[in-house]
């Protein structure tokens, strides 16, 4: 058996070889294999290096079939997801924008490929990209739009926030968000809903404490196993409340959890929450 440094080092090798001689469907069953593989191996920070280069080499692989088939639904939204998932999991601060800002602009070309074509030609236009919204049924182009998005905006700090406003970004990622829990606010165990709480935790103008802790309730009743729906309610809620003996219990039941399925984020989300009780210890 390979050593996990071996492995790497051959993913690495491997997403490096010309892709050119396979099909795009081939390279994206690759792709794919590669990333549930990732998905579903639970984060540690021993093995964090290598789930990245997977990640990196699946990446690498949907480009490779996005080079042959720019009409590829499928692949420009897994793209964004995977942007979203190397940026918020494995990469340092200071790398995270710029690959938030990749997987926001592949999740807007598969949108974009799905909606009236009149209504792309005027994209930039708050009425048309409303429209295009409304009319969308893809709940993963959505999405993984919306979360690249929000999330740059977040890393931007006060000021990304007060001026991601002051554009009227805000109306287009809440109408994103609003139509994802229309279709699906199940998707990734609860997605929309903890995105939604996220956007009225962080809105700098219109911040909502009552809607994040509604939202983020619905998702821990409904999707008790993933486990960044309680870190969400303690981050966006529970500390902002000094509700400091409860933040601390919600956080235990996080470290104790059985890993779940959704090994990845509940690996990760696990880390995080160590990380936080040793912040609100002394509260």
């Amino acid at each position: 058996m390979l050593r996990p440094r071996s492995w790497t080092l051959l993913v690495l090798i491997l997403g490096a070889l010309p892709a050119l001689a396979q099909s795009p469907a081939e390279l994206t069953a690759q792709a794919d294999a590669l990333f549930e593989e990732v998905w579903f191996t639970q984060y540690t920070l021993s093995d964090a290096l290598d789930l990245q280069a997977k990640l990196e080499t699946a990446i690498k692989l949907y480009e490779a079939a996005l080079a042959q088939d720019a009409g590829n639904v499928h692949v420009l939204n897994m793209l964004s997801r995977c942007h979203y998932t190397l940026a918020d999991i494995f990469l340092p601060e200071k790398d995270k924008a710029k690959f938030h800002e990749k997987g926001q602009e592949y999740g807007e070309r598969s949108m974009k490929l799905q909606s009236d074509p009149e209504l792309v030609a005027k994209w930039t236009s708050s009425d048309s990209f409303l429209a295009a919204v409304r009319d969308l049924t893809d709940i993963e182009a959505l999405f993984w739009t919306y979360s690249n998005w929000a999330r740059k905006v977040e890393l931007g700090g006060v000021v990304g926030l007060v001026a991601a406003a002051l554009r009227g970004d805000d109306k287009k990622l809440m109408a994103i968000m609003e139509r994802c829990l229309e279709l699906d606010r199940g998707y990734i165990a609860g997605g929309p809903l903890r995105a939604l709480a996220g956007y009225w935790a962080e809105h700098p103008f219109s911040k909502d404490p009552e809607k994040v802790r509604v939202l983020l309730e619905e998702a821990i009743a409904t999707y008790p196993d993933y486990l960044e729906n309680r870190l969400f309610y303690v981050e966006y809620y529970l500390i902002r409340a000094e509700r400091w003996g409860e933040a601390r219990e919600e956080l235990q039941k996080v470290i104790d959890a059985p890993i779940g399925v959704d090994a990845l984020e509940n690996g990760y989300a696990k880390i995080r929450a160590l990380d936080l009780l040793g912040q609100v210890e002394g509260e």
